[in-house]
């Protein structure tokens, strides 16, 4: 088989950095490539066998037509740029995050329809639409990422650094909401999956995960990892909801910074069901929930947190 050239778009960023660790580690060529935010015409690499797109715009506080303009208008001008090539496969990288918050106590599978709330997931909703209408034209594959924890930040890890920074905090409802969550290096591990299995990726879509936990595990996990006995107490769901709607939960429930709704993320399910990815594509996440905190919290150093077994 000759050998990949893959060009990568986002590799600056958290999710794609995290890709790109994972595909230097293979028999691989990687071209990474930038989309500016206006879109324009984008050039592929010569002799680019396979597109891997990483990059998109979740922080808050932009517009939405910088959203749109990050994550749908680039992912169409990126997907025009491909059409005119050969290529094996372009993977885009979406997120389970656009369904939203309501999701059920039990695993959903790649059929969840989406619910995004605000105009960022809600942009990566529209991208996702906008790649399935080339995929006549593109071997197009989506990875629908479970809330990735990388140490780059995004809301997740802005969630767990707040729950070390106040260790004797509350959770909603005991924080025993379920959800799933993905190690950046597992990320990685499911990108190089998918392009190893090129006849089985194309024209489907896969959900990835590392483990399966609750936010009260998660809070625990991260404050032994950084030393600090956690003594979180319980505020009912429905309370929370009451004070957060009447903008009194600041001094009961603070939310980290940058982070929307941390009562409902925290408080609702967010489960997602893998079981494909590992049948089809053979992925088996390298991190655990203490390996995925490990690495993301840089406890150990990135090697020694990759040591850790493989999750049940």
């Amino acid at each position: 088989m000759a050998t990949m050239r893959i060009a990568l778009t986002g590799s600056e960023q958290a999710l794609g950095g995290a890709v790109y660790r994972e595909l230097v580690r293979q028999d691989v060529e990687i071209v990474p490539i930038e989309i500016g935010v206006d879109a324009g015409a984008v050039t592929l690499p010569a002799q680019v066998t396979h597109v891997v797109h990483a990059a998109s715009l979740t922080e808050p506080g932009h517009s939405a037509s910088a959203y749109t303009a990050a994550n749908v208008h680039a992912t169409t001008t990126l997907l025009d740029a491909c059409r005119q090539q050969d290529l094996e496969q372009v993977l885009l990288i979406s997120t389970t995050e656009t369904y939203g918050r309501r999701l059920p106590p039990w695993p959903v599978t790649e059929s969840w329809i989406p619910r995004p709330l605000g105009p960022a997931q809600q942009s990566r909703v529209a991208a996702e639409r906008v790649a399935r209408t080339y995929r006549r034209r593109v071997p197009l594959s989506i990875l629908r990422a479970a809330p990735v924890v990388v140490s780059d930040g995004g809301a997740l890890m802005d969630t767990i650094r707040h729950f070390i920074s106040r260790p004797r905090g509350a959770l909603v409802d005991g924080g025993r909401a379920p959800l799933s969550i993905l190690a950046g290096a597992d990320l990685g591990r499911a990108v190089w999956a998918m392009l190893n299995h090129t006849d089985e990726a194309v024209d489907q879509v896969f959900h990835v995960a590392s483990a399966h936990t609750t936010w009260r595990e998660l809070a625990g996990e991260a404050c032994q990892l950084r030393g600090v006995e956690g003594r979180f107490w319980s505020a009912p769901y429905l309370f929370a909801r009451g004070m957060d709607a009447l903008r009194l939960s600041a001094w009961i429930l603070p939310e980290p910074e940058g982070v929307d709704g941390y009562v409902d993320m925290t408080g609702r399910p967010h489960l997602i069901d893998d079981s494909r990815a590992r049948v089809s594509l053979g992925y088996a996440p390298l991190l655990g929930l203490r390996g995925a905190l490990a690495q993301a919290l840089d406890v150990y150093g990135g090697s020694a947190a990759a040591d850790q077994g493989p999750s049940p």
